[in-house]
């Protein structure tokens, strides 16, 4: 079975069972500053675990599955080895307020033996078994034992069986794991060889998390009035044990790239089969990430998730035996493969070619510098009393603190693979601390620049217009395309407006062109704008759309655009504004671009021109 085969059996599975297909959100998170990327497949529900949105509402149900694209930064390094990735699609099914523990399990153990067909006794299973917290979950256990013998069903403590909260506080639970043995033979350990052992026995393939405590500031933990079903597997290890393969690498996921390597001239084939074998693990990997994040918008950069992307891309073209490489045949073999799951990654093709294009030819001329030369001016910026010392020893002699490493990469752009090719050693432990520091400060710094404006990049007064037009092309959109239209997240600068929506195809010109004219006919009307205060269910009841990521407090502002009246307004959406006063202070509005953004979202580029009233012209807006 192919992994488009275990997608689709995956998806038609659960909506059988009730649950809502939800189409793989960007991975760029939707205004979410605690993290740089989608990491898991609950991201995009937040809002829901939460409270602060209803899925029923929204989906048409209690029960929601996706399948997830998701990128992790920790596994860069070891990426290489047999098992990890960066990029990686993740299987979950969820639900809100609806089944809880006895049905997760149950669709858990019928979906791996009768519709992916694993052997029950390569099967295992794992719950929570307590500490002095929180006691043992012996449901789970108890559960278990419906599909599987008492000595293949373990339980584990915090560290393996436990989830959450993300922060000091909030919602969190056991979980119960299904694992999978890939040999049947125990390691050195004999019969202490069990899941989580270290040697590589078994695979861990399905996590079911039962959220069902809140953790206050004391440490305590309280039931939760209602519980929730967050599971996730992922795609990659799932094709290795349903394809019967002994790595992730080896299955039709990865398999067309290395056929490609193998015959590319440039990648080369070097002395040593494993160090082949290793290279083209990374460059797999990597490009096949950057792919994906460049499709979703990220762009190579010296911060956040611009800088992620440089990072692998680099440590990519680093493999390669020749510089002379191209991006086309690499990048036409990975759409291919995912061209049916993803397919605005075909729209996005020749403008991901270019850009890694460019990338390359920029790292070129970094790579021809001098690194001595570049090392000497590390030295200085740093301070360091062996600058003349270190620069005259031999390329094999040269050993640099991590932070030297560290700056070389990040403001020369020289990749710690290339820093070893040139003979010098660095702690790579301390090194890898340096980046760690380097992404939480560009983190924080995101969420400064997006966490409290709702995608704003400052409050200037032609911002404030392009964010009050936002609501305005919000209703626009939905009275075009209709009401499955919501935003997925905006980003608005003094010098244009970006709006992404649920949307699953392109929007044709005349479709544009009428957007664009409700747009502009509301601006000339000069609605009159209101900010209106109301409870969360009371916003909710009036019909009030927007973001749900926020914990909102008793109260929440709502913007109302053509009336008071909640029934009589053109937008009404909960918003922490700024917002001018009234549309005519907008100006004009322009569409410039329509493009994919993600699966089944859509993105808008547009221009906002000054405020058609003249005598605003250079003075600061009234704002609400």
């Amino acid at each position: 079975m192919n992994a488009q085969s275990i997608r689709k059996e995956f998806l038609e599975y659960f909506a059988s069972k009730g649950h809502a297909v939800v189409p793989s959100s960007s991975l760029i998170p939707d205004n979410d500053a605690s993290v740089l990327l989608t990491t898991a497949g609950m991201q995009q529900f937040k809002p829901y675990f939460l409270g602060q949105r209803d899925p029923k509402e929204d989906f048409g149900a209690n029960r929601l599955c996706s399948v997830q694209k998701c990128y992790r930064t920790s596994d860069i390094e070891p990426v290489g080895d047999a098992s990890h990735h960066t990029f990686f699609e993740m299987l979950g099914n969820f639900a809100m307020h609806d089944y809880f523990k006895p049905e997760a399990i149950a669709f858990a153990w019928e979906f791996l033996t009768k519709k992916m067909h694993l052997h029950k006794d390569r099967l295992w299973a794992t719950y929570y078994a307590g500490d002095e917290l929180v006691g043992e979950d012996s449901e789970a256990a108890k559960l278990w034992e419906e599909y599987l013998p008492k000595e293949r069903i373990q339980g584990f403590g915090r560290d393996a069986n436990w989830w959450g909260p993300p922060g000091n506080t909030g919602s969190c639970g056991p979980c119960a794991e299904l694992h999978y043995d890939m040999t049947e033979k125990a390691c050195a350990l004999g019969e202490q060889c069990k899941p989580n052992c270290a040697c590589g026995r078994f695979v861990e393939l399905w996590n079911l998390v039962f959220t069902e405590y809140e953790k206050n500031e004391k440490g305590e933990f309280t039931p939760l009035p209602t519980k929730n079903i967050d599971t996730g597997m992922g795609l990659e290890r799932l094709a290795t044990v349903v394809q019967k393969k002994q790595s992730n690498y080896e299955t039709d996921l990865f398999a067309p790239i290395f056929e490609f390597l193998e015959k590319d001239e440039h990648f080369g084939q070097l002395e040593f089969a494993s160090e082949n074998l290793k290279r083209m693990r990374i460059v797999a990997d990597h490009i096949r990430g950057a792919v994906f994040l460049l499709a979703d918008g990220v762009r190579f950069s010296n911060k956040d998730r611009g800088y992620v992307l440089r990072r692998v891309v680099r440590r990519a073209i680093d493999q390669y035996a020749s510089l002379e490489l191209t991006f086309a045949g690499i990048v036409e073999t990975i759409v291919s493969m995912y061209e049916m799951p993803y397919p605005y990654l075909r729209e996005h093709q020749s403008e991901i070619v270019s850009l890694l294009e460019k990338e390359l030819e920029g790292y070129r001329r970094v790579l021809k510098a001098d690194v001595t030369v570049v090392y000497k001016k590390v030295q200085k910026q740093l301070g360091s009393q062996e600058l003349e010392e270190m620069t005259e020893r031999t390329p094999s002699e040269r050993d640099i603190s991590a932070e030297e490493a560290f700056r070389l990469f990040t403001s020369y752009g020289f990749s710690p693979d290339r820093l070893k090719k040139e003979g010098y050693r660095f702690d790579e432990a301390a090194f890898q601390e340096f980046l760690k520091q380097h992404q939480d400060v560009s983190r924080s710094q995101s969420g400064k620049v997006t966490g409290f404006h709702g995608g704003l990049a400052d409050t200037k007064p032609n911002t404030v217009r392009g964010h009050t037009a936002t609501h305005l092309l919000q209703a626009a959109l939905r009275e075009v395309l209709g009401n499955h239209v919501a935003q997925k997240g905006s980003n608005i600068t003094t010098e244009r407006v970006r709006f992404d929506f649920l949307h699953p195809d392109k929007m044709t010109p005349e479709q544009i062109q009428q957007v664009e004219q409700i747009v502009n006919e509301k601006i000339k009307a000069d609605l009159p704008v209101y900010k209106k205060w109301y409870t969360v269910a009371e916003a909710k009841e009036i019909g009030a759309l927007g973001l749900f990521e926020e914990r909102y407090g008793d109260k929440v502002s709502v913007y109302l655009m053509g009336s008071e009246d909640p029934a009589k307004v053109f937008s009404k959406e909960f918003c922490g504004g700024p917002h001018v006063a009234h549309t005519g202070l907008i100006g004009s509005f322009k569409i410039s671009k329509e493009e994919s953004s993600s699966a089944g979202v859509r993105r808008i580029k547009a221009l906002v021109g000054e405020s058609l009233d003249p005598s605003l012209a250079g003075k600061e807006i009234e704002t609400l």
